[in-house]
């Protein structure tokens, strides 16, 4: 893989995973008139900057930041393709933005889309939406179920694959 290519992977890694601290530190900022109680995030109104470790291929395993109804995230998005008559792993680096209905119920339903390059000799880069529902198991903990259709505009192939996912919350 060139070197280029991953030192901007992980730029943008890097970028993600700072920006929740960013905002964080920029919204403790208040005049003089606001109380340090009024200030303060809250977990429950869904104005929040929530960073993810996300587990597996609903996203992949990468950073999610979210805020309300809406996420980025980065990942490595593994997955087993038939090609040449055989089964075999194929990787992708997924990026890509998220819609949850309802985020702040414990289940919500979810859409996502994303762009995904090819870590693997011998398929192209793929486009990549997945939709399904996402569970919360109290404050830090999430599992998300769902399907993905993997097209790489390229070949014109296209895959459908389970997504299955455990986030943790920071």
């Amino acid at each position: 893989m060139p070197t280029m290519l991953i030192k901007l992977r992980l730029v943008a890694l890097a970028v993600i995973a700072a920006t929740p601290s960013v905002l964080h530190a920029q919204s403790a900022i208040h005049s003089p008139n606001e109380s340090r109680a009024d200030s303060t995030p809250s977990t429950s109104d869904g104005k929040d900057w929530r960073l993810t470790l996300t587990i597996f291929r609903s996203p992949g395993t990468g950073l999610q930041l979210s805020n309300g109804h809406f996420a980025v995230f980065v990942a490595h998005y593994p997955t087993v393709i038939r090609r040449d008559g055989e089964q075999r792993g194929t990787h992708f680096v997924r990026v890509g933005a998220a819609a949850y209905l309802a985020p702040q119920a414990r289940t919500s339903p979810y859409a996502s889309i994303s762009f995904a390059p090819s870590l693997t000799k011998g398929w192209h880069n793929s486009l990549l939406g997945d939709v399904g529902v996402r569970q919360r198991f109290g404050d830090r903990y999430s599992g998300q179920l769902g399907g993905a259709v993997l097209y790489a505009p390229r070949s014109g192939e296209t895959r459908i694959n389970p997504t299955i996912g455990m986030g943790v919350h920071f």
